[in-house]
């Protein structure tokens, strides 16, 4: 089965290891509304793959929070900019890096 997600939001803070990838997972036919938990150290990877298929910047969609001493970071992307990429470009080869999968 080939899977593959459309980043809609991404949301981290300044505390966490983690990073929650918010928007639709496709699976064939079948589609709906997931959020997946990577680990910070992936981000860079995911979003360079996302800039390079969709040719955007992404800090162009960034929103920054100060809430006291945790910075929260929002990337949310258009519909316009949403494309979809391999669940294995997001993950990597090593899929056991998948804390959660929710639908």
């Amino acid at each position: 089965m080939n899977k593959r997600f459309a980043i809609q939001h991404i949301w981290f803070n300044n505390q966490d290891a983690e990073v929650t990838l918010v928007g639709r997972m496709q699976e064939d036919i079948l589609t709906y509304e997931s959020k997946l938990l990577i680990k910070m150290s992936e981000l860079n990877g995911v979003i360079s793959k996302l800039q390079k298929l969709a040719g955007i910047e992404a800090s162009e969609y960034m929103c920054r929070y100060e809430l006291g001493f945790i910075t929260e970071y929002e990337i949310s992307f258009p519909e316009s900019t949403q494309c979809y990429l391999n669940l294995e470009d997001i993950l990597g080869t090593n899929q056991s890096s998948v804390k959660k999968i929710v639908a």
